[in-house]
This record gives C-alpha cells, structure tokens and sequence, in this order.
C-alpha cells in the first residue's frame, strides 16, 4: 500500500524512490516528485551518465519522458537542487533551431535564466542548453543556464507529467508470419516472449543507443538468465547493454527486473555485459567502444 504523504509545503521537493501521489496522481517508480508550487508538479529522474544532447533526448523518449522545460523561477531553482550533483550542469530541453530558441515539448519560451555570457555567438555551434555545473567555465552563481555545442558530453534531467492510474486491459498482441527486420534473428523464451536481435559493429555507448533507434529497435535489455545466455552466446566480445548502473528503466522505457552486475560502481556508468562470463560490468569512460546488440520485439500491437 503507498504511504500517505504529510509533507504539503509549496515548493517542497520529494526526493523518494517512490514518491506518493497528489490529488490521485503519481510518479512512477524511480521518479521524484517536484513540485515547484501547488500547481505545477510533474515526475523528474537525474541520469548521472555523460552524454551528448541528442542521446540525452533519445535516454529520456525511452523513460516515457522528455529534456525538461522550464517556465518559472521557482521551477528553475528547485530543479537545480534535485539532482546530488551538478558537478557538470545537466542538459535541458532548450535548442536553438533556425535562430530561435525552442522547448522540445514546443511549448512557449516565457521565462529564461541565461548566464551574464549567454546565449554566445549563434551560429550553430552553441545550440543546445544546459543547467551550469560549478564546474563550467565562469560559472559564478547557481540556477543559471548556458548554450553549449550539442555534441558536449553532460549529465541528463528527465521530466514526465504525473501518471493517472488505469485498470485498463493492455491490448492485445499477434505476432507476425515473419516478424524480425533484415538482419534481425528471432529467439523466443521459455515464457513464449519473442524478440529479434541484430550485433552491430564497435562504437560508443551513445552512439549505439542512436544506431538501435535508427532502426526502429533498442539497445538490448535483459529481462532473465535465460536471455543473458543467449546475448552472451550471439556476442563474440563484450558489447554495451542499455542500461545505466544505478537506473531501474532500461532505455527501451522497462524495468529492470533481472540484474548480472558482478561489482558495485560509483555512479549511473555505462552498463555492459562480459561475453566470457555473462556478468555485466559498468564503464565511466565516454571513449570506449563496444559492439552494440538491439533488441526489438516480434509482436505489433492491435
């Protein structure tokens, strides 16, 4: 049962694994509840993994949710100190497309908290906005923002709107007569869930994710130790898995419920599964490249 919450303050910030309801809605797990006043909350989740913008799009479009957008100071302030760290800023869902700077959800630029240098120089290498880490260069007070080459490597924050329980059926699914993409190869489990999977050549942990996507499919997720072996049997060496340590959502958006870490890590590192053992280990680097397994499923919905 979900414990009541008491704690009903404006501007209060619900840092809980599982964060209660308000007025019936939810955050789902591995979200925290923001709530900049009493009418503006929505679910939000800091990915401690460094990537560049377009990635930190895909990682949060495969949560459910979306780069934040952001419009009062409130909002802005309270955001800021969520996240443990910002050691590095995070990226946001602010961009320069044709000049103008645009929210990803499209909603209106009404409020801003630009650095004293900022926006820079226009032209198409700053198109992207982050939160100032204490790191940044001329960083000087918090809360403030700075365009940035979208290719910079930071930390992400999430948002999705609050969750209105459903008892709605799921619908229903019917696999197709030949279900996987070229050169996709099919493999069904002992619980008759079925998926195709495709080995790509090495490359960087973002850069897989966005290959997978490219293709209609997600970097790998590992739901039992069945599947585990049979990733490990395809892999003729190791290759990264979509998964950050420290998360609960893999990137296609499910939840982890089957785990092979062989060591405990500081941070949300690059997730990676040990083609000699089947373990999986975590990198820090953001220079490494691995091969890449995506996963999607046999089934379409109906």
């Amino acid at each position: 049962m979900r414990k009541e919450n008491n704690d009903k303050r404006e501007g209060s910030v619900l840092n809980q694994k599982h964060p209660d309801s308000k007025n019936g809605v939810y955050c789902a797990d591995g979200w925290s509840l923001v709530c900049s006043n009493e009418n503006d909350c929505s679910c939000f989740q800091y990915v401690d993994g460094y990537v560049r913008y377009e990635i930190a799009e895909q990682i949060c479009n495969g949560f459910g949710g979306d780069l934040p957008s952001i419009h009062s100071e409130d909002k802005n302030k309270f955001l800021y100190v969520f996240p443990d760290d910002l050691r590095r800023g995070a990226w946001i869902g602010l961009r320069r497309i044709n000049d103008t700077f645009m929210w990803v959800d499209e909603s209106d630029l009404d409020y801003t908290s630009w650095s004293d240098d900022a926006p820079t120089n226009g032209a198409n290498s700053s198109d992207c906005v982050h939160y100032m880490g204490y790191e940044d260069e001329g960083y000087t007070v918090p809360f403030k923002w700075r365009d940035s080459p979208c290719t910079e490597l930071r930390p992400i924050l999430c948002e999705m709107p609050l969750s209105v329980p459903t008892t709605t059926v799921p619908p229903t699914t019917t696999l197709q007569p030949d279900p996987c993409p070229q050169n996709y190869t099919e493999k069904c489990f002992q619980n008759n869930a079925c998926y195709c999977y495709s080995v790509k050549s090495s490359m960087y942990w973002g850069d897989g994710v966005a290959a997978c996507r490219s293709e209609g499919a997600d970097m790998v997720s590992i739901h039992s130790s069945e599947e585990n072996s049979f990733i490990r049997e395809i892999i003729p060496s190791s290759a990264w898995i979509g998964c950050l340590y420290n998360s609960i959502y893999w990137v296609d958006g499910t939840n982890i419920n089957y785990e092979n870490w062989y060591s405990s890590y500081y941070s949300y590192y690059f997730g990676f599964i040990s083609e000699s053992s089947g373990s999986w280990g975590a990198s820090s680097s953001t220079s490494e490249r691995l091969i890449v397994v995506c996963k999607v499923p046999t089934y379409n919905d109906v």
